[in-house]
């Protein structure tokens, strides 16, 4: 999620008081960017739930109630009936680890996961936000270190790839990384060309399976069209920030045809959304946070996603409020 003191084209904040001034448009002519066919579900796929939360940005000191608000949302999806399976987790777990020393993202993350373990049980999937880069806006931190940038999220959670996936009850899931660092410090949202290659030999290999993508910025959001909107009602002619959406997020697209993508998931805007197109649902969930434990985001109340997969291919998305109070 880009906080509001980035400073990039566009900070978080300008973009959204624009947004507030032009509302969203539909994704309404798009269909020719999601020109793609879906296969019916294999024989052996399986109903079941998972919880979808992302966007949790854990304060490093646990300011704003950010830790009893963690485990606040943990002690709801607990309390879910069914029980989910299991937990995907869509990124941006400690705030701002990229302005942070190695050893003071070491000590936010092993925060962040003490508050879990205590909390949950659940096994859980781990998806790389843009807040997880540990020390790639510190000038201190030398780029050398192997917990520098995204080396302390593979270490902590045994990844040797950002890009993986797995299969539960019949189902497929793809796990993206779309977060590339740039040399001036900032980033920009990208899928790297070694993913693609690996989605498309993993697509290949599950196409009878129905499948479940998910990456930390969105693919797709309506939000970039209301910021359109916004600067053509200003009279201003200025592109969405890159840092917003993903920029090549199209080469994932150009591999659905043939396969049996059922949904996207995303966070990063901390804002629900749900775009339906051609039978594949692309859902940008609200974050944990709500605005940074600050409230709800744009009306966005903190929350997470319970998601429920049907033996048809059925993907059904429910937002739930958690009942934080700032």
């Amino acid at each position: 999620m880009i906080p509001p003191a980035d400073s990039q084209a566009y900070s978080r904040r300008q973009f959204l008081r624009q947004l507030a001034g032009a509302g969203a448009l539909t994704a309404a002519g798009l269909d020719s960017l999601l020109a793609q066919t879906t296969t019916a579900p294999s024989a052996g796929a399986t109903a079941f739930r998972f919880a979808f939360l992302t966007d949790l940005h854990l304060m490093p000191d646990g300011s704003l109630r950010s830790a009893e608000g963690m485990a606040a949302c943990l002690a709801a999806v607990e309390k879910l009936d069914p029980r989910p399976e299991f937990i995907l987790v869509g990124g941006d777990l400690v705030h701002r680890a990229r302005d942070l020393t190695i050893a003071e993202a070491e000590k936010g993350l092993d925060f962040f996961l003490k508050i879990w373990n205590d909390h949950t049980a659940l096994p859980a999937h781990w998806t790389f936000g843009n807040h997880d880069l540990v020390g790639t806006s510190n000038t201190t931190v030398t780029p050398g270190s192997p917990h520098y940038g995204k080396g302390l999220f593979k270490d902590r959670f045994h990844l040797p790839h950002l890009f993986h996936s797995f299969d539960c009850m019949g189902w497929h899931f793809v796990i993206l990384d779309d977060i590339d660092p740039l040399p001036d410090r900032t980033y920009i949202g990208q899928l790297f060309d070694d993913e693609l290659g690996f989605l498309k030999a993993d697509l290949d290999a599950h196409k009878d399976m129905p499948t479940i993508v998910c990456t930390h910025i969105p693919v797709m959001s309506n939000l970039p069209y209301g910021l359109l909107a916004a600067h053509a009602a200003s009279g201003q002619h200025q592109a969405v920030p890159p840092n917003l959406v993903c920029t090549n997020g199209q080469k994932l697209i150009d591999d659905f045809p043939g396969h049996n993508i059922r949904a996207v998931l995303a966070g990063h805007l901390h804002y629900f959304e749900k775009i339906s197109q051609n039978g594949v649902q692309f859902i940008n969930s609200g974050a944990v946070c709500g605005h940074y434990w600050a409230g709800p985001m744009m009306g966005c109340k903190e929350g997470f996603g319970v998601v429920d997969l049907g033996a048809d291919g059925s993907v059904a998305f429910d937002y739930r409020d958690f009942g934080w109070k700032a």
